[in-house]
């Protein structure tokens, strides 16, 4: 059991550093001008090393490792609402009024 918890506080931290330079590009979308509740979903999607991939078993740290540093290095100038709106998480809905 507490071979488990500390492989379990181990990979929390990685979760929990990936989730940080998420939350850092997310800021940086918003702060572009860029909005949607999705946001957060869409970055995870863009760094995510295993979305397309054919495989079925994959390393925990390396994919866990891959995604933070895609994170750390994403360029938010490249994305536009439209890339966010794609990935079907449009922007709030125009006023009409």
């Amino acid at each position: 059991m507490a071979k488990s918890l500390k492989e379990r506080e181990r990979r929390g931290g990685k979760v929990l550093a990936l989730d940080d330079a998420v939350a850092k590009v997310v800021e940086a979308l918003k702060a572009k001008g860029l909005t949607s509740p999705y946001l957060k979903a869409f970055v995870v999607a863009r760094v995510n090393p295993i979305r397309f991939s054919k495989s079925t078993e994959f390393d925990f740290d390396e994919v866990i490792d891959k995604m933070t540093a895609s994170a750390k290095k994403f360029n938010v100038e490249k994305i536009r609402q439209e890339d966010v709106a794609k990935a079907g998480g449009g922007g709030a809905p125009a006023d009409d009024e």
